[in-house]
């Protein structure tokens, strides 16, 4: 299990696998970060994905 904090937030989110956490994250975004979601363009959501599976493979097991 690894572990990630919201990018935008103090929000910690915990799972065995980077789609499960996308999915964590994709709710808590839809909910408290919806402008976030939907105010970006192709090329910034392509950053997120790249920064968030940067963040994945360095992240710690724990």
């Amino acid at each position: 299990m690894k572990k990630l904090t919201c990018y935008d937030c103090e929000m910690e989110f915990q799972a065995e696998t980077s789609k499960e956490m996308l999915n964590q994250m994709y709710v808590h975004y839809m909910a408290d970060h919806n402008e976030i979601i939907t105010g970006v363009n192709e090329e910034e959501k392509k950053a997120w994905m790249e920064q968030f599976n940067k963040d994945w493979e360095a992240s710690k097991i724990i």
